[in-house]
């Protein structure tokens, strides 16, 4: 009766957990996403250094956040989005927007996938 029990604890603080992680993705997720909009939009309008500020305020989101999510998602996420806010970034300093644009884009993309594809649900499952 003792191991039923044990194993029933470990269950649930593993499911604890994994419902803790989700929801501290989610919420991560969301305060990157921010200062996305403006940043879009000085893009958009080639207000470049408004942008170079914008980006630089994302890339100290991120890796604030970086350490800890390397411990619960896959390394190549994470790889991919240093390399999107590389580009990124290089491609305001250039001042290239139509580059600039489809690759903040594509980070916000992956940024808000993240969250999506750690939750369990069937689709993830199947």
């Amino acid at each position: 009766m003792k191991i039923y029990v044990a194993v029933i604890a470990v269950l649930i603080v593993v499911l604890a957990f994994g419902v803790y992680t989700v929801n501290a993705l989610e919420s991560d997720t969301q305060q990157m996403m921010t200062g996305f909009g403006s940043l879009e939009k000085d893009i958009a309008a080639g207000n470049w250094d408004a942008a170079g500020k914008g980006m630089h305020q994302v890339q100290n989101k991120w890796s604030a956040h970086k350490s800890w999510w390397a411990m619960v998602i896959d390394h190549q996420e994470i790889d991919n989005i240093d390399m999107a806010i590389a580009r990124v970034t290089k491609y305001i300093e250039q001042k290239d927007r139509t580059m600039a644009s489809g690759e903040a884009s594509v980070l916000k993309q992956m940024l808000e996938h993240i969250p999506e594809k750690e939750k369990i649900n069937l689709k993830n499952i199947l």
